[in-house]
């Protein structure tokens, strides 16, 4: 798996993380098995390692984020990194100054599941879609991070304890979004420190529609 996540980090930076370049593939890459397996592979992670990732890392995880598919390519979306222990420390004391209940967790560190890293994501709320196209940019950054051996854990709660706090708010408009941007989720992001096992997937939910069915 290890060789396999190296191999599609590759394949990611010679294909959609490089804006304008020509796509490449290599005949001693399977391309498609690479994919299928961080796919499938993926877990949320809640437990991570202390270890730091690199701004370097992390621009190219969002270089391949912004490069997801967007509706009329607008890029309806903002993103703030957050990695300094000291600012996760100070958002997360002013959540739970209102909201005590979220320290009461196991375990408990931030409100970010503990990550030492944490991507927020804003929308344009004048545009209808760009919700999706929040959705598109997360899945390719998760899907990044995972390839370069790094975990992910999708929160909107975190997002809304934030918008929800008055304490909080002075650190949320030193996120700065632009006018018409609201917060909308948050991605931890960090080395895991667990091997979670995959949950179960319904399957009645998928559908193939036949020209007859009525």
């Amino acid at each position: 798996m290890k060789k396999n996540l190296l191999g599609l980090a590759a394949v990611l930076m010679m294909t959609a993380c490089y804006e304008g370049k020509e796509q490449k593939t290599t005949a001693d890459v399977d391309t498609a098995s690479i994919v299928t397996d961080v796919m499938m592979s993926r877990r949320s992670i809640r437990a991570y390692k202390d270890s730091v990732i690199s701004r370097e890392t992390m621009k190219e995880i969002l270089t391949c984020g912004v490069n997801a598919p967007n509706g009329k390519n607008l890029q309806s979306y903002e993103i703030r990194v957050i990695d300094s222990p000291t600012l996760i420390d100070s958002i997360t004391n002013a959540v739970v100054k209102d909201n005590p209940k979220i320290a009461e967790r196991e375990g408990f560190k931030n409100i970010f599941v503990n990550a030492p890293c944490v991507v927020c994501i804003a929308y344009d709320t004048k545009y209808d879609m760009a919700q999706i196209d929040c959705g598109l940019l997360g899945e390719n950054i998760i899907l990044a991070a995972w390839a370069k051996g790094i975990g992910s854990c999708c929160l909107g709660s975190s997002a809304r304890w934030i918008l929800d706090s008055p304490s909080a708010k002075p650190y949320l408009d030193q996120m700065a979004f632009s006018e018409g941007y609201e917060l909308l989720y948050c991605i931890a992001l960090g080395y895991p420190d667990e091997s979670p096992e995959a949950k179960p997937r319904r399957e009645d939910m998928i559908k193939f529609m036949d020209v007859n069915d009525h």
